[in-house]
């Protein structure tokens, strides 16, 4: 090394014989001159292995106070080629200030309105390759379809009973209460029966499908696409749209709505075991119930799990063709189609509830 210029000159060749002895020396020379640039000739270089290329290569991408870079010169082509390029650092135009509440908020809207777009154009997929299969006239495999709607819907079964009933139960008390006072108690089962056909059953079951179904697609696909075998699906020149996000529509679409009249059912159960203690009969709760419930009461409902199982499908689906490298990925993924899935339930929700209402 010549101290002079802070010049570090290598040898011939870089192998894993010699290269812990240079990687020490380099190290001191680095930590003794943390200030100033260092140059790292290599122009008498000729052969490095992998562990030269590691050596290189973090040399190359060493931090350093500004002004004192590390620059490699002489390196011949051929072995420059074998060295990953140095990240390009670009300081940042808000550096020295905090960035304000109106800015998060402008960054935050962005990157929704970015994932927003990336949702659209995944069902504009789907509904491309949907709609290329029945042009082909291509029978749909309902053996997968039906395998995933056992797995999403059948087995789903106890805890969606469970929440129906545990919701109906809490409406009836919580009003039948309030109800008592006004010796209006056989009203109740207007109110059970209409938050239960058109709100809280859609609602309630598409949240619960979401946690249990949403993240399994996410993570299912997830683990595919870390596998490669997503990749191995397109080398032989199948869609994985059309093979492992169509049947899991289909089989949310198909099942949603049938858990959504399990729950309903049995909400309406829990809310009459409830009003026998306010002395309303279960003869007194059934017509009562049929005079303020109406055909429509039960299709709303339906519309809005048919549409909550779509969305809850392609943005599960959506999120697991998009995790990255590594587990890590999978369950950030799940993660996200999770969160991803409520939010779209919720707003949804509501733009049936103010305009279709």
């Amino acid at each position: 090394m010549d101290q002079s210029n802070l010049e570090i000159e290598l040898a011939e060749s870089i192998t894993s014989a010699i290269v812990g002895d240079l990687w020490d020396k380099a190290n001191k020379i680095l930590e003794t001159y943390p200030d100033s640039p260092i140059v790292v000739n290599a122009s008498n270089l000729t052969f490095i292995d992998i562990s030269g290329v590691a050596f290189l290569s973090d040399l190359q991408t060493r931090f350093r106070t500004p002004g004192a870079e590390i620059t490699i010169i002489g390196l011949k082509p051929s072995l420059a080629e074998l060295i990953p390029p140095a990240p390009v650092e670009t300081a940042p135009n808000n550096m020295g200030r905090e960035i304000n509440f109106f800015e998060r908020v402008g960054h935050t809207t962005k990157e929704m309105l970015v994932y927003v777009g990336s949702v659209a154009r995944f069902i504009k997929e789907c509904v491309l390759v949907f709609k290329l299969g029945i042009s082909r006239r291509k029978n749909i495999n309902w053996a997968t379809v039906t395998n995933i709607a056992t797995k999403a819907g059948a087995d789903a079964v106890p805890i969606i009973l469970l929440i129906g009933f545990l919701m109906g139960v809490i409406i009836a008390f919580e009003i039948g209460l309030v109800a008592q006072q006004f010796g209006a108690v056989l009203f109740v089962a207007d109110g059970i029966g209409i938050s239960m056909f058109r709100e809280l059953g859609p609602l309630m079951t598409a949240i619960v499908f979401a946690g249990r179904t949403g993240a399994a697609f996410a993570a299912e696909i997830g683990t595919q696409k870390v596998n490669e075998e997503i990749n191995a699906l397109r080398t032989f020149g199948i869609s994985p749209v059309e093979f492992l996000v169509i049947p899991r529509i289909y089989a949310s679409v198909l099942v949603l709505p049938l858990l959504t009249v399990l729950a309903n059912i049995i909400g309406v159960l829990g809310g009459a075991l409830v009003l026998l203690k306010f002395d309303i009969s279960f003869v007194q709760y059934y017509h009562q119930l049929l005079n303020s419930l109406s055909v429509w009461d039960l299709a709303f409902g339906l519309i809005k799990a048919t549409t909550f199982g779509f969305i809850i499908a392609v943005i599960g689906c959506e999120r697991g063709l998009a995790t990255g490298q590594g587990s890590t990925s999978v369950g950030l993924a799940a993660t996200s189609a999770v969160v991803s899935s409520i939010i779209w339930i919720v707003v949804i929700d509501g733009f049936f509830t103010v305009l279709l209402t």
